[in-house]
């Protein structure tokens, strides 16, 4: 983690740095030689013109001294106008700004839209080698209890536990595990997957029923993502719960109608949202 943090902090020193130059020691603008240089020529030519002129015996003088002198004024104030269109100062205190607001910028931000604690997560488990199996997911289980005891604000280390904790049915654990995650990271918080677990942990510790406070996890599932599969399916059956079968296949078929055509889950929800739409009929199920 330490290492992750020293380059993190290399890179914002680069980038203070690159911006800072640019504005402390400016490009020279390139001036716009083609304009200067059409300027010039014309007036040039004018210049020559009055010679002509002077020579033949058109212009007097008087009136050729007076134009010369007009060709020279605006010749100069050409010049000025490129020179100082080409010349740009120091932006001292723009590059002390950026050089304050880069790194705090950084340090606000990231912690909201970074995964500080995926580092950590990534190597949390390095010592158990080999594949993780059935008989092995114990002690897994095990080593991710410790990880998050020493880091409570890794969000999806919780999460995987919540997960563990599920498929070894200690259903109250794998309760707690989520709620934690979910108070732990914003990140976490938005994945309606997570919601979707959430809801069968409390669910089954709960006497293995959808009402209550199953049925609010559902819905933030939901409210995340009103396509999610693993979501519509469960709501089907809070539906079939509540004796209301017409809802329950039309979650099942919302979630039927996004499975690709390969996935083995297709014939179980195809035969749930037939049996469901019989129910649903005259003389069917009364919504309890």
């Amino acid at each position: 983690m330490l290492g992750f943090w020293i380059i993190a902090g290399g890179m914002t020193l680069a980038a203070v740095a690159f911006v800072a130059a640019r504005l402390v020691f400016p490009r020279r603008e390139p001036a716009h030689a083609e304009p200067r240089e059409a300027n010039l020529a014309a007036l040039r030519a004018s210049w020559a013109e009055l010679d002509r002129d002077f020579a033949a015996g058109i212009l007097p003088a008087a009136e050729r001294e007076a134009a010369r002198a007009e060709l020279t004024r605006r010749a100069a104030e050409e010049l000025d106008e490129v020179s100082a269109a080409a010349t740009r100062r120091a932006a001292w205190p723009a590059a002390i700004v950026a050089a304050i607001l880069i790194p705090v910028a950084a340090l606000l931000v990231y912690p909201r839209i970074g995964s500080p604690g995926a580092i950590e997560s990534a190597g949390a488990f390095a010592s158990l080698d080999g594949p993780l199996t059935a008989e092995r997911l114990p002690a897994f289980r095990n080593q991710l209890a410790k990880h998050v005891a020493d880091n409570p604000s890794d969000g999806r280390a919780w999460a995987l536990l919540g997960r563990i904790d599920l498929a070894l049915e200690q259903f109250r654990d794998a309760a707690t595990a989520f709620e934690r995650a979910i108070a732990a990271s914003r990140k976490v918080a938005g994945d309606p997957e997570v919601w979707v677990d959430y809801a069968e942990a409390v669910g089954m510790s709960e006497g293995r029923t959808l009402r209550g406070r199953p049925e609010a996890l559902v819905a933030k599932a939901l409210e995340l993502d009103p396509a999610n599969v693993r979501a519509l399916e469960m709501a089907g059956s809070l539906a079939m719960e509540k004796g209301d079968p017409a809802q329950a296949a039309r979650h099942w078929q919302l979630a039927l109608d996004r499975l690709d055509a390969a996935d083995p889950r297709r014939a179980e929800l195809s035969q749930a949202v037939a049996r469901v739409a019989g129910l649903a009929g005259p003389g069917g199920m009364t919504p309890r």
